[in-house]
């Protein structure tokens, strides 16, 4: 029935919450973020080695949906629970 993916829809709401350059400028600092966290974590140059590129730009997108979620969720943000990573 669906001829798109869970990332199709993703990259969809995205586009819907942000501008072209906003949407830009997060994936761009969620991809640095990304390489630095996984390198640390894995080793120096682990993040080019170990994905290809359209490997990276999913991770990244998912992790960008995730906070641009977190940033418009409805309801209080005076929760004292942190965020769960999933």
């Amino acid at each position: 029935m669906f001829n798109h993916g869970r990332d199709d829809l993703d990259a969809k709401a995205l586009r819907r919450l942000l501008s072209e350059e906003q949407l830009a400028a997060l994936l761009e600092l969620v991809a640095r973020g990304s390489a630095l966290l996984f390198d640390s974590v894995a080793g120096q140059g682990c993040w080019q080695a170990e994905f290809d590129d359209e490997q990276r730009r999913l991770i990244c997108q998912r992790i960008a949906v995730r906070m641009v979620g977190e940033l418009f969720k409805p309801g209080s943000s005076t929760d004292p629970r942190s965020s769960t990573l999933h």
